[in-house]
């Protein structure tokens, strides 16, 4: 992600990325969709853990769920929307 700020509050501090829920993470049998799919660079396999992770959070774009769609063991969540947007208008409001 090219920006450092989304709606006027530093990107670094809003916490919008995928979690993995590693119990329910099947790599999608050798052909994972979420590392495919994200154009950003978010997800990475780890080799010596053999999971996958999430690599570079803040290159999320923020409110963006597409990976969750493409997730077929349902192994991805976000935090709730109402949730960041009250966090960056406090961001904001802390910058005044």
């Amino acid at each position: 992600m090219t920006e450092e700020t989304y709606m006027g509050a530093p990107r670094s501090k809003i916490p919008w990325y995928p979690r993995i829920d590693k119990q329910k993470c099947n790599h999608c049998d050798g052909d994972p969709q979420c590392l495919r799919f994200c154009p950003h660079g978010v997800f990475e396999y780890n080799k010596e853990k053999k999971e996958f992770i999430v690599k570079n959070p803040n290159n999320c774009v923020v409110f963006c769920r597409a990976c969750q769609k493409v997730c077929a063991a349902n192994a991805l969540s976000f935090p709730e929307k109402k949730e960041i947007l009250r966090l960056i208008k406090n961001v904001r409001e802390e910058k005044k």
